[in-house]
């Protein structure tokens, strides 16, 4: 008994900094991250849509999305990167990297059979977005077609891609994507989703700053979160003129005050 509670010990440790949780209300998980960088209060609404995104990365746990490996494809394995090897790109990004590359040329499949591995994961991934998107939409009330779709599209990518930020704090780094990726994705969305201006350019001259600045990938991805909870929630409210602080309180979503 005194060495299983001793091996307990020693494993809380490791499993409590090889991934991050939503922790919902609590500080220190993914959705304390996400209200960092949002202008809105907590509440239950808020949370409830925070926490559908956070399930379209991290979910499901230790298994595979439907069809993935239906034949021929059965032979197919994540390995050593576990479930962060989906998913964990940046909203918009590719759904593809060097970590799937790697695993399905362990495969040795002919390129028709690549190809349509491929397709797979392009789908599934139009699947997941489309979900974010229509709760994104439906939680800001906001819309799905012309501008309007494109700040439905902004801040689906700041709640996902904060998301990702947050796993670079951890210790299972080897699956994720490339942090520049992620970052380039946020820039996106503040300048030209989110119609965020000259304040959006100095915010990403400054995320752009932190790759000269900081080698290490938890250190940058760090700063990067740190910027945006400077920044972001105020450009968001003061964008065009005031357009999203205007919105939000015709649409009886509470923001920050002092912002």
């Amino acid at each position: 008994m005194k060495k299983l509670l001793l091996l307990f010990v020693l494993l809380v440790p490791f499993v409590s900094g090889s991934a991050k949780s939503f922790l919902r209300g609590e500080a220190g998980g993914h959705e304390a991250d996400a209200y960092s960088v949002l202008p809105f209060k907590e509440c239950e609404k808020i949370s409830d849509w925070l926490e559908a995104v956070h399930k379209t990365i991290d979910v499901p746990y230790n298994a595979y999305f439907k069809g993935l490996r239906d034949a021929p494809h059965q032979k197919f394995s994540w390995g050593k990167y576990g479930h962060r090897i989906f998913f964990h790109w940046g909203f918009n990004g590719r759904p593809w990297s060097p970590q799937l590359e790697e695993k399905v040329l362990e495969c040795h499949w002919d390129a028709a059979t690549t190809d349509a591995f491929k397709q797979k994961l392009v789908d599934e991934q139009a699947r997941r977005n489309r979900f974010v998107m229509e709760i994104t939409s439906e939680t800001l009330q906001l819309g799905m077609s012309g501008v309007l779709r494109e700040y439905t599209n902004g801040f689906a990518s700041l709640v996902y891609d904060t998301h990702l930020l947050g796993d670079y704090s951890t210790k299972m780094k080897a699956p994720l994507q490339d942090l520049n990726g992620v970052i380039d994705d946020i820039k996106s969305a503040l300048y030209r989703k989110l119609k965020g201006g000259n304040v959006a350019l100095a915010i990403n001259k400054r995320l752009d700053l932190t790759k000269t600045l900081y080698s290490d990938t938890e250190t940058r991805a760090g700063k990067v979160l740190e910027i945006m909870h400077e920044d972001v929630p105020e450009m968001i409210l003061n964008a065009q003129d005031g357009y999203f602080r205007k919105h939000f309180r015709d649409c009886k979503i509470k923001v920050k005050s002092g912002i």
